[in-house]
């Protein structure tokens, strides 16, 4: 079992998630309760960042 936290991006607490394993070398994103916000976030366990935080934006013009 791997622990992590992230932050919920709506109360901006820390989170505590869990996975059974982060065996995958590429990133991969679980759908976690948040207990903070009552919502379903995509996490990244091994970063322990949203989804919404690691996909790269085109710059604004």
């Amino acid at each position: 079992m791997h622990t992590f936290l992230f932050r919920c991006p709506h109360t901006g607490h820390n989170v505590q998630g869990r996975v059974d394993s982060i065996d995958s070398p590429e990133p991969t994103y679980v759908a976690l309760d948040c207990m903070a916000c009552g919502g379903v976030h995509p996490v990244n366990p091994r970063t322990g960042k949203l989804m919404s935080e690691e996909v790269r934006r085109p710059p604004r013009r």
